[in-house]
């Protein structure tokens, strides 16, 4: 049996915190290539490395403030709005005061620690402290006790198990962007370089249905209730809806019947973050739409798929969100806009060609994130098992 011993983070690594270089000092940015990473820059991050953010800092940005440059492979965990966003360095890099990072000793193995941060994610959100929102100090990072195998062997064992699920799905991931860029590229070339002058314009209605959810409120918990949707809940082409809330049967099957998605349904945010959509998935089945999230489907053709998929999908309509949201506190686009839009309208038989060519690559995208949606399972339900010591890994050869 693996021996097991309780200790604190601190004692698994060095915690360090992060800082922000004044943005009133442009050489502090400018030309930096520094990774400087925030917590927006692990907003709806799906894989486990990272080696740059939105923005580098300079040499002269990462003297002027006390944040720290840490080596690779060490272990970002965001402190604060919100806590709980993991991720490994694939690189030197720093990070703003939004992390309590944690540099793995030498006899702590970083993917071990990664996955135990992952496992103890809402013990140490649960430790943090705050009235305008929860942060958890340095100390409280440091000082938080865990159990872990004394040896780094078998904390590599550990890791590994879960590894080869995360490999698989970041694999499964790199090539639905690939067939993501793939299908832009066909869509661009057939309907936009090579658009005939001929082509009618005609309102986004005529050829998509769309519909935003209607904003369920007073809500009350249901074990055995339907899901609804919020944006949250799309995160890289995937419904994820482990989080949801959910409705009674029903009222499911009652007011809100008009409401409920069906398998192929494109969703997409309309509020906060735009552009990010789902495909919805039978599996995903039974789910009902939310406030905030806008449901595409075609409305006269079913070969119009591929079609309605790459314009939804494409930067033509993502530039026309962003010129036309509007909002003080956060952008919003939502069916008023949308009635405003005018589309291009190829002849039905291009857009029948274009959806024989364009389908297969969306089935198999379609395909790869139902597998992703079974291996998240498979690793979440393993994860507690073998960050417990439920499951002894002492005979797993690696």
């Amino acid at each position: 049996m693996t021996n097991w011993k309780i200790c604190t983070i601190g004692d698994l690594g060095m915690v360090i915190g992060g800082a922000t270089p004044s943005t009133k000092a442009a050489e502090n940015y400018d030309g930096g290539t520094i990774a400087w990473i925030t917590p927006k820059d692990l907003a709806g991050f799906s894989g486990r490395f990272i080696s740059y953010g939105e923005r580098n800092i300079t040499k002269q940005g990462l003297k002027s403030c006390s944040t720290k440059l840490m080596p690779k492979h060490t272990v970002l965990f965001s402190s604060r709005a919100p806590i709980g966003y993991i991720a490994i360095a694939n690189r030197e890099l720093c990070t703003n005061q939004g992390f309590k990072s944690v540099v793995p000793n030498d006899d702590t193995d970083y993917k071990f620690l990664y996955y135990l941060l992952k496992y103890n994610k809402n013990k140490i959100e649960n430790l943090g402290s705050g009235t305008t929102f929860k942060e958890v100090s340095g100390s409280t990072m440091r000082g938080i006790k865990v159990s872990v195998p004394a040896s780094i062997e078998e904390q590599r064992k550990i890791a590994s198990i879960l590894s080869l699920l995360d490999d698989k799905i970041e694999k499964n991931t790199e090539i639905n962007k690939n067939l993501e860029q793939q299908i832009q590229e066909l869509y661009k070339e057939w309907f936009i370089t090579n658009r005939e002058a001929n082509w009618q314009r005609i309102p986004l209605s005529d050829i998509i249905f769309f519909q935003e959810g209607p904003g369920i409120r007073n809500w009350q918990y249901v074990e055995d209730g339907v899901k609804f949707i919020n944006i949250r809940c799309i995160n890289n082409g995937l419904i994820d809806t482990s989080t949801a809330n959910k409705i009674s049967l029903e009222e499911a099957s009652g007011k809100y019947s008009h409401f409920m998605l069906e398998p192929y349904d494109i969703v997409m945010s309309c509020s906060g973050t735009l552009g990010r959509y789902a495909i919805v998935l039978p599996q995903n089945l039974p789910l009902c739409l939310n406030t905030s999230v806008i449901r595409f489907r075609p409305k006269q053709y079913k070969d119009d798929y591929s079609f309605v998929y790459g314009y939804m999908t494409s930067k033509e309509f993502l530039n026309q969100q962003i010129t036309m949201a509007n909002g003080s506190a956060q952008v919003n686009f939502g069916p008023t806009h949308l009635k405003k839009i005018e589309i291009v309208e190829p002849p039905v038989e291009t857009r029948k060609k274009f959806n024989d060519l364009v389908f297969p690559l969306i089935e198999t995208q379609i395909s790869l994130r139902a597998e992703n949606t079974r291996l998240v399972e498979i690793r979440d339900t393993l994860l507690p098992c073998l960050m417990s010591g439920e499951i002894d890994v002492s005979e797993v050869e690696i």
